[in-house]
């Protein structure tokens, strides 16, 4: 046989041979991305089992359309809230609202989609319109989770859109989504002190000021903890705590426990609030409300009452306020605080209900109360003003009907106190004394010591009635001075004039 023919049949055995592998690699190929996961070769089915349990991820492409999604998302959340600003500026910003506006609405090239948006949300519909935006941003943001549900930034987004939400609407359903998302964001992580902060207001809004109390509580243990574990991984650094995040977390608390009646433990935490803070402004805020618990000695559902009633009063409805107000005098505590109700029903009774003697009878009893009691109330000037103005009034009252007796008494009652009418109250008594020189002339220069308090002509008439009494009592020397007086006084007016 020629070598040659063998030679080119041995060849031509190899090629053939060759070929007829290429379909076996190509088959091997397909065995790395088998159809059904559970059957994997080489592999024990129970391991398969458990490592698909524990993995955790999403197919590639989803994840990417995810990612552009919450690019999407966070850029109409931004639009948004620039929305919002224009809105919240003084006056709105319109023009520049629908600048913001049009730049969104132009993403849209459906015509079908544009068309629809413009029939809904029609000019000077700016609340609408900015609420349609967020409501935009959050169905993005869905849509994003549902495609990759283990990816922390969009659910923080999510969250975030939901609260504002319900910061606006002050719908109840928006928080307590933002509750749901927040729970599960503390499946994958819960390092971080912001989520329980969030879920401390979530669970506020909502009223559930047990669980709003143990989040805040959950976000301070979280905050300390990491500043532990940040001074132990940089041993040559501070330690990173963040205070102001540590009093808002401890105002929090305080402030659900009040909503619990817990006035120790509120006092508690807003007192160690306020011993961290070195702002004076803060402070200041910190105290009110610690004034406001302490107001009936920690009586808060007596705070909360008083509070309520004083809404009433606002819109006038005054007898109402009036029978809660004395509704409420049984349940406090404090003398301070009974003075205080005592005085704003009997502002009530004198100023709108026409119950003077009432009125009278009950600011009597308070000053009396203040004037027993050792401890100063911050109240005790106004209740002593207003009651001596009271008198005055009543006295003038009596004046007009010329029941001269009465009204003499009430002037004198009303002269006792310190307020800027006693030179006019001893100015009453000085005219209705003037049948007892002794009397008149004791309430003339008593009147006189308040001398920036009354008018020029009141202090020219005190002149001629100090005069006519000096004279009666046989005083010609204090007669002369005070009738020069009243000469000069009168000149004085007459070229003014």
């Amino acid at each position: 046989m020629n070598w040659k023919l063998i030679h080119f049949i041995l060849l031509f055995i190899v090629f053939v041979g060759c070929a007829s592998q290429k379909p076996g690699l190509h088959q091997h190929k397909e065995a790395l991305s088998p159809k059904n996961e559970d059957l994997l070769p080489g592999t024990d089915s129970t391991i398969v089992k458990e490592a698909k349990k524990a993995f955790i991820g999403v197919d590639f492409k989803k994840r990417e359309q995810a990612d552009r999604l919450l690019t999407k998302a966070i850029n109409t959340f931004s639009v948004a809230e620039s929305l919002r600003s224009c809105i919240q500026s003084n006056p709105p910003a319109e023009k520049k609202f629908f600048q913001f506006y049009e730049n969104w609405f132009n993403q849209f090239t459906n015509e079908a989609v544009r068309s629809k948006l413009r029939e809904e949300y029609k000019p000077n519909r700016l609340h609408q319109i900015s609420l349609a935006v967020l409501d935009s941003a959050s169905q993005i943001s869905y849509r994003a989770k549902l495609l990759d549900p283990f990816n922390l930034e969009i659910r923080s987004l999510l969250i975030k859109i939901y609260m504002k939400q319900g910061e606006i609407t002050h719908l109840k359903s928006y928080y307590t989504r933002a509750a749901e998302e927040l729970k599960r964001y503390l499946l994958f992580d819960k390092s971080n002190p912001y989520i329980y902060e969030k879920l401390g207001e979530c669970y506020f809004a909502l009223n559930y000021w047990e669980e709003s109390y143990q989040a805040f509580r959950e976000a301070e243990r979280i905050l300390k903890v990491n500043a532990r574990f940040q001074l132990q991984v940089d041993a040559a650094g501070e330690a990173a705590l963040d205070t102001n995040r540590l009093i808002y977390y401890l105002h929090r608390q305080g402030e659900a426990r009040v909503r619990l009646y817990d006035s120790d433990g509120a006092i508690a935490l807003l007192t160690q609030a306020m011993q961290l803070s070195n702002s004076q402004v803060a402070k200041q805020e910190l105290q009110k409300i610690l004034d406001w618990i302490n107001w009936d000695d920690g009586n808060i559902r007596a705070s909360e009452i008083r509070d309520e009633i004083r809404r009433l009063e606002a819109n006038n409805n005054f007898r109402e306020s009036r029978s809660q107000y004395l509704e409420l005098l049984k349940i406090l505590r404090s003398i301070r605080a009974k003075n205080e109700i005592n005085w704003r029903i009997a502002s009530i009774e004198y100023n709108i209900l026409g119950r003077k003697n009432e009125a009278l009878d009950r600011m009597f009893h308070v000053i009396q109360s203040i004037q027993r009691n050792p401890v100063v109330d911050p109240l005790r000037e106004i209740y002593l003003k207003d009651y001596a103005a009271m008198c005055y009034s009543v006295g003038l009252d009596y004046l007009n009907n010329n029941q001269m007796r009465l009204a003499y008494i009430y002037f004198h009652q009303a002269s006792q106190i310190a307020w800027e009418r006693q030179g006019d109250c001893f100015y009453q008594l000085a005219q209705l004394s003037r049948d007892n020189p002794a009397e008149g002339i004791r309430n003339c220069l008593r009147s006189l010591d308040f001398i920036d308090q009354i008018s020029k002509s009141r202090i020219a008439s005190l002149y001629e009635l100090l005069a006519i009494l000096y004279k009666r009592m046989g005083d010609f020397d204090n007669a002369n001075k005070y009738f020069q007086n009243w000469v000069n006084l009168k000149n004085i007016s007459k070229n003014e004039l």
